[in-house]
């Protein structure tokens, strides 16, 4: 029983990494798994009484998939502070960027920020469930109300400081920037009516 929720938390560590790294990397990555798992059933064989080499599979597999998922590991600093993929514009939503943010905000015009990462799971259910509602879009079309998405999957360094100038230390955030006003933070887990709510404040 105990076995589903550990396929699933390893396929959500696998999307994750695949956001924050690439496909080659997932790929790694489950191939290590594969090769762990053959270690230990081989080690389990040779502990029930197999011959000798099943230790030499068991050490083997596991020598190899420690090489296999070191480039991941050894990446690790490297990666911190890239923008991800999903800090691209991706559609209605740019890419967070404090420039821009101020030159928006001092032009009178309201601003929308979605602070986020790929590995919170709470931000990916209010992206779903709210931020992705045709009314909730529609509310902000009327507004005209720009759309930022501040992706932190590899704690950016800028988001980081926005964060904290909030008074925040991790995500979700969610921010509305009015003119002549107050940001308005919204709280952590979304509803329709809140978004909207926040938006009859312009």
């Amino acid at each position: 029983m105990l076995a589903f929720p550990l396929y699933g938390t390893v396929i959500w560590l696998a999307w994750v990494l695949g956001a924050q790294r690439d496909n080659d990397a997932v790929v790694r990555l489950l191939v290590a798994l594969l090769g762990i798992g053959l270690g230990l059933w081989a080690w389990r064989v040779l502990r029930g009484g197999g011959a000798r080499a099943w230790g030499i599979v068991a050490a083997l597999a596991l020598i190899g998939s420690a090489l296999v998922a070191w480039p991941l590991l050894a990446s690790e600093s490297e990666a911190r502070g890239k923008p991800a993929a999903a800090t691209r514009e991706d559609g209605e939503w740019m890419a967070y960027a404090p420039a821009k943010l101020d030159e928006l905000t001092r032009s009178g015009r309201s601003v929308f920020v979605e602070f986020t990462a790929a590995w919170c799971v709470t931000c990916q259910v209010n992206k779903r469930l709210v931020l992705d509602r045709s009314d909730v879009r529609a509310a902000f079309a009327d507004r005209n109300v720009a759309l930022m998405r501040a992706d932190w999957t590899r704690r950016d360094p800028d988001i980081t400081r926005a964060l904290a100038a909030l008074g925040r230390n991790g995500v979700p955030v969610y921010v509305l920037y009015r003119p002549g006003k107050e940001p308005l933070l919204l709280p952590e887990v979304l509803q329709p009516g809140t978004v909207l709510e926040g938006l009859a404040t312009l």
